[in-house]
């Protein structure tokens, strides 16, 4: 342990965060959240950085430190959508989806045109099974953020729960339009297949 926290001596917030994330993609967590708490001696009030700490604690399962760290960071700067939004994933992550969707509310006060706490909020909703609810915050989403093959495609699952096969159908055909755009012909044309089973059934 301290062998490698010396080799962290004299290191610049850049090449930290950068050895972090590295670190992070190889898979080695626990390292990473080393590093990154040591560019947190470097610059405590960095959102980057206390944002990513966070996310590679939930990454582990360890869900309540990463809560701290997205707490510090909607208390450096509430109006930045990621604490909030990433809070609430970790909520999610373990099923507390009350507290998610509570999280999601206190950050879309805040940010309210931001699509990705509308999308949380939606998951929590849909998880809770209030599914009207989860496809209006779904479709708020899409005022904000109307790109995101996946968001058309959680629509499309609750619309499902309802019935609403032209919706459902709808829904797909926006999905699949998007994933051609992208080249994922693959995703396109499951997209495809889904929106055909609306419209028969």
């Amino acid at each position: 342990m301290t062998k490698s926290i010396m080799s962290l001596e004299g290191l610049t917030l850049k090449e930290l965060v950068s050895k972090a994330r590295t670190l992070r993609q190889q898979g080695m967590n626990k390292k990473a959240i080393e590093v990154y708490r040591k560019a947190l001696e470097l610059e405590p009030n960095n959102l980057d950085v206390l944002n990513e700490l966070g996310l590679t604690h939930i990454h582990i399962g360890e869900q309540m430190d990463a809560i701290i760290a997205f707490d510090l960071a909607i208390d450096i700067d509430p109006k930045d959508y990621r604490g909030h939004s990433n809070k609430a994933e970790a909520h999610l992550t373990v099923g507390a989806f009350e507290e998610a969707n509570d999280t999601a509310d206190a950050g879309i006060k805040l940010v309210p045109k931001s699509a990705e706490l509308w999308i949380k909020k939606a998951r929590a909703l849909e998880s809770l099974l209030r599914i009207q609810e989860a496809i209006d915050s779904y479709n708020e989403a899409i005022k904000y953020e109307s790109g995101d093959p996946k968001t058309w495609k959680a629509l499309a699952l609750c619309l499902d729960a309802q019935e609403n096969w032209a919706a459902v159908a709808r829904a797909y055909r926006i999905a699949a339009g998007l994933h051609e755009k992208r080249g994922e012909m693959q995703d396109a044309d499951s997209c495809y297949k889904f929106a055909e089973m609306a419209e028969n059934s």
